[in-house]
């Protein structure tokens, strides 16, 4: 005979946990030079935006597990405040059961972030964040996680047919596979494998094309250093059809001088195309991955690296943090950013070659902790345009004289709500 289950048994007499907290998050901002080289007639954006969210974890028996969080994404004075049509959203909900004591799959929409968060991240820094509808199966032991992701697009039901048609560049089918090894205390290994598909758009949105990257990082830590190398290929078609072959590679040293004083050093370099008229693409894209935390807070590489074909980024950095004390720390972040592929300029029927290094951003950042639940950050980050890029599309329209500049103040509370263990 199979096992019934009493309908009685529930959340309130068996073992569980619940957990609901909460995240609030406004921010300020100031931009002239935000993602765009400003020009002469470029007047200053001023604006505040709020992030809502509430969280709530319900485990059941330590078998079950259902997350959901639910937020509110708005502009101050976006929408008439008597309004009855509300812009809440669920940022996640899913449900995660366990097959073993080490193996679990997770079903439904939720942020994906690995590594250093270059090719999947959840994307912080925007007020919505970043998340993907898949199954997600994943296992975990003292040294070893590792997992496997399936996701499958369509934006409506249908009769006949799988075209993916929407205005978002975004992936119709992905099988991804994560794994972290700690080798031994100062080795540790980290592979990352994507095959997505985009489908064509000149083939009304039915054919589809499969994308490739393969790779991974080696970080090895000796007392206060730690030596990083990641490395990824990809290959095949992107969404145009256009044969693909690109590279991506970052070496960073790391050196944790003392509690108080941390300093990066490394680079970024993404292949680009020389040729973006031929048949081939050799630009490498990293669509699911964090621009913000990795080539400046301005963004200026965030169109780039999302499109079809872009020149490259070759972006040497300097990160160092300080600790003031228990409460105050300070960032400074500075990038050079520059072209892998050589820029030109036409002018007058002769051609003329640019400087590959077309700016010089720094970053620098504030943060206030008065208590566990928040945090207070204030930034001010400016970036340098060189005469090369008018060449780049992020500066082609803007004025390589003057300084793009980005201001904002933001302000987190996370307080815990509830928690209830049975």
């Amino acid at each position: 005979m199979g096992t019934s289950y009493s309908q009685t048994e529930t959340f309130l007499n068996s073992p569980s946990d619940l957990d609901i907290d909460m995240e609030y998050r406004p921010r300020t901002e100031y931009r002239r030079g935000y993602r765009t080289l400003p020009n002469n007639e470029s007047d200053a954006a001023f604006f505040t935006s709020h992030r809502a969210r509430i969280n709530v974890n319900y485990s059941y028996n330590d078998q079950f597990l259902i997350h959901t969080t639910l937020q509110d994404i708005r502009i101050w004075g976006d929408t008439d405040t008597r309004d009855a049509n509300g812009k809440a959203q669920f940022y996640e909900f899913y449900v995660e059961p366990k097959i073993t004591d080490k193996l679990s799959v997770r079903v439904g929409r939720q942020r994906i972030k690995y590594d250093n968060q270059r090719l999947f991240a959840e994307n912080n820094w925007r007020q919505a964040g970043g998340q993907h509808d898949a199954v997600r199966f994943m296992y975990r032991n003292d040294k070893l996680e590792a997992d496997l992701i399936t996701a499958y697009n369509q934006n409506d039901t249908s009769e006949f047919g799988t075209d993916y048609d929407v205005d978002w560049d975004f992936y119709r089918g992905m099988v991804s596979n994560f794994v972290k090894y700690q080798a031994t205390d100062k080795l540790t290994f980290t592979s990352i494998n994507i095959a997505d598909e985009y489908t064509d758009p000149t083939s009304e949105n039915t054919k589809g094309h499969w994308k490739f990257t393969n790779g991974g990082r080696l970080e090895f830590q000796n007392n206060d250093l730690t030596f990083n190398l990641a490395s990824y290929y990809q290959w095949g078609h992107i969404e145009n059809g256009k044969q693909h072959n690109a590279y991506y590679l970052e070496p960073e040293i790391k050196w944790d001088a003392n509690s108080k004083y941390t300093l990066r050093i490394g680079a970024q370099i993404f292949s680009g195309d020389k040729n973006s008229n031929d048949n081939k693409s050799n630009a490498f894209l990293t669509q699911y991955g964090a621009f913000h935390r990795h080539n400046g807070g301005m963004d200026y590489t965030q169109k780039t690296v999302r499109t079809y074909e872009h020149e490259g980024i070759l972006n040497p950095y300097i990160f160092q943090d300080i600790s003031l004390n228990n409460k105050l720390r300070l960032n400074w972040q500075s990038h050079l950013f520059g072209a892998t592929t050589p820029l030109t300029k036409v002018e007058n029927g002769a051609t003329e070659d640019l400087n590959r290094i077309y700016a010089w951003e720094n970053d620098f950042r504030f943060f206030y902790q008065p208590n566990h639940y928040t945090t207070l950050e204030m930034a001010y980050l400016f970036l340098i345009p060189d005469e090369s890029m008018s060449v780049i599309p992020t500066g082609k329209d803007g004025n390589t004289s003057q300084i793009a500049q980005f201001a904002y103040i933001s302000i987190n509370w996370t307080p815990k709500i509830l928690n209830i263990h049975r």
